[in-house]
C-alpha cells in the first residue's frame, strides 16, 4: 500500500493556503459534513466547478437581442468579395500549391 499512498500524495503535491473568517470556515465545514466530504474535497470539488464555470462564461459571447439580429443580418447579405480581400485568396492559393 506504500506505492498507492505515494501516488496519491504526489497527485496532491500542490497546495493552496487561505485566510477566511471563523463564519466562512464554519460554514465551509458543515457544508462538507452534510456533502459527505472531507473539508479538502468539499474545497477542491467546488473551487473547480467555480473555475470551470467562470472559463466557460469567458469563452461564451452573449449578444443582446438588436446585436444578434444584425450579426445574422450580415451572415445572409450576399455581399461579392472586394479586391484586397481577391488579392488575399489569390496569395492564399498560390502559397498552398
Amino acid at each position: 500500500m506504500v506505492v498507492a499512498k505515494t501516488k496519491k500524495r504526489s497527485e496532491r503535491a500542490a497546495r493552496l493556503d487561505i485566510r477566511l473568517n471563523p463564519q466562512a470556515k464554519q460554514k465551509i465545514e458543515q457544508a462538507a459534513a452534510v456533502s459527505h466530504q472531507t473539508i479538502t474535497d468539499f474545497v477542491v470539488t467546488s473551487l473547480l466547478r467555480a473555475s470551470q464555470e467562470a472559463l466557460d462564461r469567458q469563452h461564451l459571447i452573449q449578444l443582446s437581442n438588436r446585436d444578434r439580429d444584425l450579426f445574422l443580418a450580415a451572415l445572409e447579405t450576399d455581399v461579392s468579395p472586394n479586391r484586397a480581400l481577391r488579392k488575399a485568396a489569390d496569395r492564399f492559393k498560390r502559397s498552398q500549391q
